[in-house]
């Protein structure tokens, strides 16, 4: 929406991106429950994701194809920026921010907890690091 935005000429109150402003752009959420019940579709999901990730980092013009395709989008300059968006706000190993998460449960004073590792488990893709996805991932899609 903030290509839309950018593109039809509105002004911006506040940029994150372009200010540098740590923040989650994008996350996987789930209920704490299914990390334990669900962990093995869950691991299988992000390994998608994650593989996806790459993929739209390094091959771009099929990244927009898929964009278009998908977001139903025509117009050549909104792709461009919604790509560009993309690229600048998404971690490549899906990573959360700490500092970006940290930043958003700032903006909410009325929380069970302000305790970060409350709200993030990041335990799936520190298992996925260890098993050596992430370097594999790295070889295989190297720049083109």
């Amino acid at each position: 929406m903030a290509s839309l935005a950018r593109e039809a000429h509105l002004t911006a109150l506040v940029d994150l991106a372009a200010e540098k402003i740590p923040w989650l752009f994008s996350s996987i959420v789930v209920k704490a429950s299914s990390l334990q019940s669900r962990r093995d579709v869950l691991t299988r999901f992000l390994k998608a994701s994650i593989e996806g990730n790459y993929l739209a980092l390094t091959d771009e013009k099929r990244a927009k194809e898929v964009l278009a395709r998908e977001a139903g989008i025509v117009e050549a300059k909104i792709i461009d920026t919604s790509y560009n968006d993309f690229k600048q706000q998404s971690p490549v190993n899906l990573e959360p921010s700490r500092p970006g998460a940290q930043n958003i449960i700032d903006q909410f004073p009325v929380l069970k907890s302000r305790n970060l590792d409350d709200y993030i488990d990041d335990g799936i893709l520190g298992e996925l690091k260890k098993e050596g996805l992430f370097a594999e991932m790295q070889r295989k899609y190297a720049k083109r």
